[in-house]
């Protein structure tokens, strides 16, 4: 592996096409180095406000917008505490790792919590959906929007219809496209749709967000032990008065604040959906041209992420330490699949020009790998 360290005095210099953490620009690392008034003044309700209003806009959602001082596996585990009684079951519809991670999430907190799977590589179709929920009454359905495992994008407009019309909520988790892929939280009738800030939102880890439905909140009225740092309840009632129970992530809130006025105000909602959606394209194209293959089944690869085989059976942790060492951190396959793919991150502030430099290198690098395998 190359020499790359904690570089104390300067911070990372390295190109992030990660699927998150990724590059946060300076004008928002510059917002987070600002002095902060208590989590308990005006100044501070202010700007949770702000952030709750932005969020609200971002969804295309009336509901109630929560902050978490946590990442969105946080705000999973408190799907499954609050939405979910003790006779009641739920079903996670999963399409990878972090699909699972909400089974796994379930069965820890001893909830009645059912997987259907599909293999990797392939989203969720309205029929596996319908032939799911036939089996067992649920009250609560999760799954991904964004499989940041597998790079597949799960069609939420033909799937979650169907499971409304079971009479469950729906839990979305949209860690990965929250912020570059469009989802209109109220027009699809998602009851908690959830995220972390450290992917396309381009800010430091730290914070969760999601919205969250009057049909949920209702629902956690009735869950007994929901717990005390993730109770919906006691997070509604706090940001009633624009506040969180507990102290937050003050700086991270003020960067998210500054982004959303980025993303709403300058860049505009359709025109970041649209850079991503370019940046999916140019990938998949780089894909086609290098002769590698998408490992998502065709027509439904993320916009955000891009999981790519091992089509030349290649060395692809030899491959991510010659980028690190040109300066670019993309990752080998995650779990089970390291090794036998690789991940681009095309998300947050990232451009074109900076994915067409990237993939410039990288392309020289697996032609150097494939001329290494063949003299061997």
């Amino acid at each position: 592996m190359p020499d790359v360290h904690f570089n104390k005095k300067e911070g990372s210099k390295l190109k992030l096409f990660t699927p998150g953490p990724v590059y946060v620009p300076e004008r928002i690392l510059k917002e987070l180095a600002k002095p902060n008034d208590t989590h308990r003044s005006k100044p501070y309700s202010e700007m949770h406000q702000l952030a709750v209003e932005g969020l609200k806009k971002l969804l295309y959602t009336e509901n109630d917008c929560l902050l978490f001082s946590s990442s969105a596996t946080g705000i999973m585990e408190a799907c499954m505490r609050n939405l979910i009684k003790k006779d009641e079951k739920a079903l996670v519809l999963s399409i990878g790792a972090f699909g699972d991670r909400w089974h796994s999430v379930g069965l820890t907190n001893e909830k009645d919590v059912v997987k259907e799977e599909v293999e990797w590589g392939k989203a969720i179709t309205p029929e596996f959906a319908s032939e799911a929920l036939s089996k067992e009454k649920y009250s609560v359905v999760c799954l991904q929007s964004n499989e940041t495992s597998t790079g597949v994008y799960n069609p939420l407009d033909k799937i979650i219809p169907i499971i409304k019309d079971s009479g469950a909520l729906v839990c979305v988790d949209a860690t990965s496209s929250m912020a570059g892929i469009k989802v209109e939280v109220d027009k699809l009738d998602i009851d908690v749709c959830l995220a972390s800030v450290q992917k396309c939102f381009a800010l430091p880890p730290g914070l969760a967000v999601c919205s969250i439905s009057e049909a949920a909140i209702q629902k956690a009225a009735e869950v007994k032990n929901r717990g005390i740092y993730l109770d919906f309840l006691t997070l509604i009632k706090k940001n009633k008065v624009h506040q969180t129970p507990n102290t937050p992530p003050i700086p991270q809130i003020r960067g998210l604040v500054v982004q959303l006025d980025y993303i709403l105000n300058k860049e505009g909602l359709e025109s970041r959906f649209q850079r991503h959606k370019q940046l999916g394209m140019r990938t998949r194209m780089w894909v086609r041209d290098a002769n590698l293959e998408m490992f998502p089944e065709k027509g439904y690869e993320s916009d955000t992420v891009s999981t790519i085989k091992n089509t030349f059976n290649i060395d692809y942790s030899e491959m991510v330490s010659q980028m690190l060492m040109k300066g670019y951190r993309i990752v080998n396959g995650y779990g089970d699949l390291m090794g036998k793919t690789f991940r681009i991150g095309h998300m947050g502030e990232i451009t074109l020009k900076d994915l067409e430099e990237m993939l410039e290198v990288l392309t020289d690098i697996i032609s150097e790998l494939r001329l290494k395998k063949l003299e061997n």
